[in-house]
């Protein structure tokens, strides 16, 4: 019980911290909102064989930016006025009942929150939500002491929260409400065992508004002007990131019977760097979005080790009959960009035309690597800095079937 106070006492630090720094940007009082919420949810991979009960609380309280017309901000405008929160919360996943020793501990994040309404009326508004973050993992795997755990084995991982929501407005400054959410705590492959926690199910919400709410205000169309360059948009973008390899983690300590061994050889076990160069063409439609097509170059520094490990895990003759170990691989994808300001959400989902990558995909996801199928995905932010030629930094992760394969930090340029 102490644990958990103190670490629920560190996160509430956290939300005054952002308190802090919305005051410090000069956003009035009026704009603000206060909520909390209790969530109950299963986890959607109920395979594991050592796990008996599915279901978790979530906890959470955050403060709220309400975006209004006051401002004139066209983005916010485009996006219906949504709210923008900034959250903590717990997970408690220590509530698992295991059949054997295995431990969890909660998992306490800190996240941004984006709340758009597509429907309001005076009493109803109902709409989507969006929820990144990051996450303190305390009880992360041990192979000596906590092997069960084989899903979280990082301190620190991301979150991602999606979901939709309805809501009752009950008086001028109180709303309760319901919503239906899917979570995903994951590290991006920075260590290995990552089968990673996936959540869904239904939570409840109350809100307190500072200012009146007026939902007349926010569906009305101001025309705020919309200054964007209509046309092709160009990027050349270089990125990094590191990888543990699943494959490496197969043969040479999910091998290993004795516990000992295995925590010597997970200590052995290192992330190596992966590079992408990527050159994309995207048309900019509108003020809010941009799509097209790119071409993405990837670099793995890792070949040698991979296929040694792929002889001890599937055996020499897998390997000799299997297309090649080759460090390069090439991605044609399509690209997807979400704009509010400066700022973007960049997706994109693509295939390989050249991928050599030793022994084929469906034998490599039968042993619970998928990194080696034919397509990928990346999903991520981008900060574009027009003072400075239009480079941009960016933060993604790369996927293959929706599980991870690194996080990729990048800078580009957009021509």
């Amino acid at each position: 019980m102490n644990k958990l106070l103190t670490q629920s006492l560190l996160l509430i630090g956290i939300v005054l911290v952002g308190v802090q720094s919305v005051a410090a940007k000069g956003v009035s009082s009026k704009d603000l909102t206060v909520s909390a919420q209790g969530w109950y949810g299963y986890d959607i991979e109920q395979s594991r064989p050592n796990l008996t009960s599915y279901g978790y609380m979530n906890y959470e309280v955050a403060l709220g930016i309400q975006t209004s017309p006051e401002r004139e901000n066209p983005f916010a405008e485009a996006f219906g006025f949504p709210l923008i929160d900034i959250g903590v919360s717990v997970a408690r996943v220590e509530n698992f009942q295991f059949s054997d020793q295995t431990r969890f501990g909660n998992l306490y994040s800190a996240y941004g929150s984006f709340e758009r309404s597509l429907w309001r009326t005076r009493r109803f508004s109902a709409g989507y939500l969006l929820n990144f973050g990051v996450t303190y993992n305390p009880d992360k795997y041990d192979p000596v002491n906590n092997p069960g755990n084989n899903w979280l084995s990082s301190p620190f991982m991301a979150y991602f929260g999606a979901g939709v929501f309805g809501k009752v407005h009950i008086g001028k400054r109180w709303e309760v409400g319901a919503n239906f959410m899917f979570r995903h705590f994951s590290n991006g492959r920075l260590s290995l065992p990552n089968e990673a926690l996936n959540g869904m199910g239904v939570g409840v919400f109350a809100r307190y508004r500072v200012a009146d709410y007026d939902y007349k205000k926010y569906k009305t169309k101001y025309g705020f002007e919309r200054n964007y360059d209509r046309g092709m948009n160009y990027m050349i973008v270089v990125g990094g990131g590191l990888h543990t390899c699943m494959a490496e983690w197969n043969a040479y300590v999910e091998s290993q019977a004795d516990p000992v061994k295995k925590l010597e050889a997970a200590d052995r076990l290192k992330a190596h760097p992966k590079f992408s160069l990527s050159f994309d063409a995207l048309y900019r439609y509108s003020m809010r979005y941009a799509t097209g097509l790119g071409v993405d170059l990837f670099y793995s520094s890792n070949m040698k080790s991979l296929e040694a490990s792929d002889r001890v895990f599937y055996g020499n003759e897998a390997v000799d009959n299997s297309p090649g170990y080759n460090p390069l691989s090439v991605g044609i994808a399509v690209v997807q960009e979400v704009y509010w300001g400066n700022f973007a959400v960049h997706v994109a989902v693509g295939a390989y035309p050249y991928r050599h990558k030793g022994v084929n995909g469906a034998e490599a996801k039968a042993a619970g690597d998928r990194e080696r199928g034919w397509h990928y995905e990346k999903a991520g932010f981008r900060y574009y800095f027009p003072k400075l030629g239009d480079t941009f930094v960016g933060f993604a992760i790369k996927s293959h079937s929706i599980k991870a394969e690194y996080l990729e930090f990048s800078i580009g340029v957009r021509l």
